[in-house]
């Protein structure tokens, strides 16, 4: 794969790096990544990763941009709120490089999607902020033999880890089985934007490492950062044998993961909703319907935002995806995307991908 003259010139100050030069500048150039989340990590990993030339970035994320974002998801800002993620950030991605292509999924990210996620890439990179997700793509990854780059940051810390199927542990090798449920988030703790970049700076530098047919640093390792201490300390990690996902082959079935359908989201009162299969809606169709009955206040290429009460707000997205706020019982948030998902029905507004 050739560079253009252009190209040349843009990566110029990397190519001259030992360590990519111009041979390493077109592997980045042909090869596949997916960043699963673009949130605080997330934002970080695209931007390094599209301006360095990768050729072809995924961009996973089933939120919109919230004001509460905005202090550390730098490819957010004011005149994006109530966007779909994905769809800005493809924006800004094929701004900063046109020569990358950009793909936006606004999937929620299950044992039903994972696979949709991660296939025909090359490396996963980890911008998600719950493990019931991430161990849906640690068992893909593993299924699939694809690196996957585990990062995640809470407060002023964070850790990182590579995992190379059937080579190193699987994060369910290390981690284990943790639930969602009680677990501390960004909006309880807090977060740092500067560990965010310090994380994801490291996920980009394995991704890299293993684009150019390099061993990764952080193999059977885990590092951990504390920002606030400047404290760096990796720690060894080890596969285990009997691990339910990447050990030695069971004939008992893998444990389901849990609910997928309606999950509680990093912000007070708001739910995420997915169908039980893909969809893809017709965004024009459903605006007609919808505003028979809601106000809608937003249009766009990815997704509708309407007022669904006085006290309920939805932003609902082309694949079936809907972000309800406004509601503090999973019970709730089901019967409204049931109703809505039924009224769309009856108006032929859904299909299969």
């Amino acid at each position: 794969m050739s560079l253009s003259r252009e190209e040349l010139e843009r990566y110029s100050r990397q190519i001259v790096l030992r360590e990519i030069g111009l041979e390493g500048q077109k592997r980045l150039k042909s090869s596949r990544v997916s960043i699963v989340g673009v949130g605080g990590l997330g934002c970080f990993s695209a931007v390094q990763l599209a301006s360095m030339g990768v050729g072809y970035i995924r961009l996973i994320d089933q939120d919109v941009v919230d004001i509460t974002n905005l202090h550390r998801q730098i490819l957010y800002d004011t005149s994006s709120l109530g966007y779909p993620k994905v769809e800005i950030a493809q924006k800004r991605l094929e701004a900063l490089n046109p020569n990358v292509g950009v793909e936006p999924l606004p999937l929620t990210l299950n044992e039903e999607t994972a696979d949709r996620a991660v296939k025909d890439v090359d490396v996963v990179v980890d911008g998600l902020d719950r493990f019931a997700p991430r161990y849906a793509i640690n068992r893909v990854c593993v299924y699939r033999s694809i690196p996957y780059i585990y990062g995640g940051a809470l407060e002023t810390y964070g850790n990182v880890s590579t995992i190379i199927p059937h080579k190193t542990a699987c994060l369910e090798c290390f981690i284990g089985r943790l639930s969602d449920e009680g677990l501390q988030t960004c909006e309880t703790m807090g977060v740092l934007p500067s560990i965010l970049a310090t994380i994801a700076s490291m996920q980009v530098s394995e991704t890299v490492r293993l684009l150019l047919g390099r061993t990764p640093s952080l193999a059977n390792k885990v590092l951990f950062v504390d920002i606030n201490s400047l404290n760096f300390e990796s720690f060894d990690i080890v596969r285990r044998e009997n691990c339910n996902v990447c050990g030695i082959p069971s004939t008992e079935e893998k444990p389901l993961l849990g609910e997928t359908r309606v999950v509680a989201l990093c912000g007070k009162d708001s739910f995420m909703a997915s169908p039980n299969q893909p969809l893809t809606l017709n965004l024009a169709d459903v605006a007609t319907i919808l505003e028979k009955r809601f106000r809608i206040k937003l249009h766009t290429n990815f997704g509708l935002a309407f007022e669904y009460s006085e006290s309920v707000s939805i932003n609902l997205m082309r694949t079936g995806n809907a972000l309800i706020k406004g509601v503090s019982d999973r019970k709730d948030a089901i019967e409204i995307y049931d109703e809505l998902m039924n009224t769309l029905k009856k108006q032929q507004s859904l299909s299969s991908p």
